[in-house]
């Protein structure tokens, strides 16, 4: 999704973290929901442990929960138990911090479903989409992607800080959605703003600084990882991370 004007990412620093006991986190965090129980279930809502959710005719609810999204159907009573039995691994890929990330090339990770090689997911959820708001979260020490929607035709981008300095332009070859942040050029210092622009449209800028986290602070399960995405304002971070771990729909009823 693209949308056009100037984007703001606010950036926080969660310095602060440390002192969250892991209990905080949430069984499961709502990802979507429709119908007419909506309102209760509104994306971000933490679920607890052994949390249920009461669904009726034609509700349908995404929970991302330990190990991944899973969509609830109604009619039926949901109880998110601490039991999990599909695999955390892939979660724990995507927690991971970088180093040195190499570019993504559209067809390498498809999305859930996808054999055109179109809707491609990212390896890392460390990234800015350089078409979407909101704050970017990465762990101290981490590498970023910069992340773009459409992929098909090579295009330039130019960063710089927005306050001014040095502008560094960006080649993104044809069918690459995802290129490393050129930090030997201009590395993303703590606390600064920066903007990112296709050169062909300078009017439709974005504008971001990085929520730095301590990297003993990340969660390798994905509920958790969420949590903390959703805490520091990470939202475009939430919904990718929640993407790329989509299973197939699991429907639950009345015991």
């Amino acid at each position: 999704m693209r949308r056009k004007g100037l984007v703001t990412f606010s950036i926080v620093v969660a310095s602060a973290f440390a002192a969250i006991s892991s209990s905080a986190f949430a069984q499961a965090v709502v990802v979507r929901s429709t119908g007419p129980s909506a309102a209760s279930y509104p994306k971000g809502k933490r679920l607890p442990a052994n949390a249920q959710v009461v669904l009726k005719a034609g509700d349908v609810v995404t929970v991302l929960d330990k190990a991944g999204t899973r969509v609830l159907r109604g009619v039926g009573t949901f109880t998110l138990d601490n039991a999990v039995n599909r695999d955390r691994s892939a979660a724990a890929l995507l927690a991971r911090s970088l180093s040195n990330p190499a570019s993504v090339r559209a067809g390498a990770v498809r999305g859930a479903g996808d054999t055109s090689g179109e809707n491609v997911l990212p390896v890392s959820i460390w990234l800015a989409d350089t078409s979407e708001g909101g704050n970017v979260c990465v762990p101290r020490g981490s590498d970023l992607y910069l992340w773009r929607a459409e992929a098909k035709a090579r295009s330039f981008t130019w960063l710089t800080e927005s306050a001014g300095g040095e502008m560094v332009r960006m080649q993104w070859p044809p069918k690459t959605v995802g290129i490393a942040w050129p930090k030997t050029m201009l590395a993303p210092q703590e606390g600064r703003t920066y903007r990112i622009y296709d050169e062909t449209a300078p009017d439709k800028a974005a504008e971001f600084r990085i929520v730095m986290l301590e990297p003993e602070d990340v969660p390798a399960d994905a509920a958790s990882l969420g949590t903390l995405l959703l805490d520091n304002g990470c939202k475009a971070q939430f919904d990718w991370l929640a993407a790329t771990l989509a299973e197939p729909e699991i429907q639950e009823q009345h015991p």
